[in-house]
């Protein structure tokens, strides 16, 4: 807007201003709109500023760094087919290797609490592990936790563990989900643990016999997320 143009309205719509009035009501427009820019420059630039310098908990992933199957099929069917010995299983054990990231040691996380994970294969559950305690973890420092899971032959019955064992012939590999519990620090929350949910493992399998079935996480590690 040029200082002709805002002449021209002023005077149009204050027939009875004289050009000095004029001219510091010019001045007092510029004087306003200068302090409006300096205040959303401010909002913005802290805005920013609180957004870099304080991490949203719920967007840190803890990582799952490794993930080992071992299994103990029936051995009462070795004299059967070559591919049948594989079915059914007396029991299998799950081994989980997690990464809490630094930020969430103490604040989400208490530096001494349980640990807990369920396993899954293709959303339904086929075990959860029992408490597994840790303590003495470093304030704010990545921490390296472990649990596992045993399941019986019963929970692996039925077509679930033939699902199992037909992917593992067939591909040999197979992909499980899994779930962790922690114990909850966070002062806003009352439910005394907080949940994660994990995308699923691909595992492949190293040994394949009549006496024991094993099998180890590849690819890219699974991420964790917080789950209200």
């Amino acid at each position: 807007m040029s200082s002709e143009t805002f002449e021209e309205r002023m005077k149009l719509m204050h027939p009875n201003m004289t050009p000095e009035e004029i001219a510091q009501q010019k001045k007092n427009v510029e004087g306003c709109i200068g302090f409006l820019l300096v205040v959303v420059c401010f909002l913005i630039l802290y805005s920013f500023v609180s957004s870099a310098s304080t991490p949203n908990h719920n967007l840190l992933e803890i990582k799952i760094v490794s993930m080992d199957f071992t299994a103990e099929p029936n051995n009462n069917n070795k004299n059967s087919t070559q591919q049948s010995h594989y079915f059914p299983l007396v029991s299998a054990r799950w081994d989980l290797l997690i990464r809490v990231p630094g930020e969430l040691v103490g604040n989400d996380i208490c530096l001494q609490g349980n640990l807990q994970a369920s396993f899954l294969y293709k959303n339904v559950t086929l075990v959860t592990s029992s408490l597994h305690s840790y303590n003495e973890l470093e304030l704010g420092a990545p921490q390296l936790l472990t649990v596992s899971a045993v399941a019986t032959g019963e929970d692996l019955s039925g077509a679930i563990g033939k699902e199992i064992m037909e992917a593992i012939k067939e591909r040999n590999e197979v992909q499980f989900g899994s779930q962790l519990s922690l114990t909850d620090c966070r002062e806003e929350t009352k439910k005394g643990t907080v949940s994660y949910e994990c995308d699923e493992a691909k595992l492949r399998f190293d040994h394949l016999g009549s006496d024991q079935i094993r099998a180890t996480a590849y690819g890219d590690h699974p991420t964790c997320i917080i789950k209200e």
